[in-house]
């Protein structure tokens, strides 16, 4: 009776090992994929996807970009892109980067097309939305701190310590 219950829990542990190493091995294929695509291009305005283009050649590559590479936000009938050239595909890398820092740029939708309205060197570039208004949280760089969207451009905001 004793072996019955042993072989039994043996081909339990047997089946449970197989299915998480099945898993995994699934969860492995994924990861080997190549995270750039010029898929994540080519979804964002045609104006934007000729810069991207021209920007490519000089990186040397054809265009794609990692998932992350434009972000969208809107508020109060405006709508604003964030391109974050880290995740651009680019061989060339200093034609985007310099020195742990590289190159945001923000977009504002019009009917007219979209219209570069900031552009930094930075670690990063987050855009929030700031009680109904954009407002752009820049780190690194010489243009770092929080700027609040005036309805022209990208205003700095200053706290009292400065």
């Amino acid at each position: 009776m004793m072996s019955g219950l042993k072989l039994m829990i043996s081909a339990l542990l047997l089946v449970g090992s197989l299915s998480a190493t099945s898993a995994a091995y699934a969860r492995g294929g994924f990861a080997s994929e190549n995270p750039f695509a010029a898929e994540h291009i080519e979804a964002l305005p045609p104006k934007i996807q000729r810069k991207l283009s021209a920007r490519a050649k000089a990186c040397g590559k054809k265009a794609a970009a990692a998932h992350y590479f434009s972000v969208s936000i809107g508020t109060n009938g405006q709508h604003f892109i964030s391109l974050h050239f880290e995740d651009f595909a680019c061989q060339n890398r200093t034609t985007i980067c310099r020195g742990g820092l590289c190159l945001h740029e923000v977009y504002l939708q019009s009917r007219a097309g979209p219209r570069l309205v900031f552009s930094a060197h930075a670690r990063d570039l987050k855009m929030v939305d700031d009680d109904d208004t954009i407002g752009l949280e820049v780190s690194g760089g010489p243009l770092r701190g929080r700027y609040r969207w005036n309805g022209g451009h990208f205003v700095r905001m200053t706290t009292g310590k400065e």
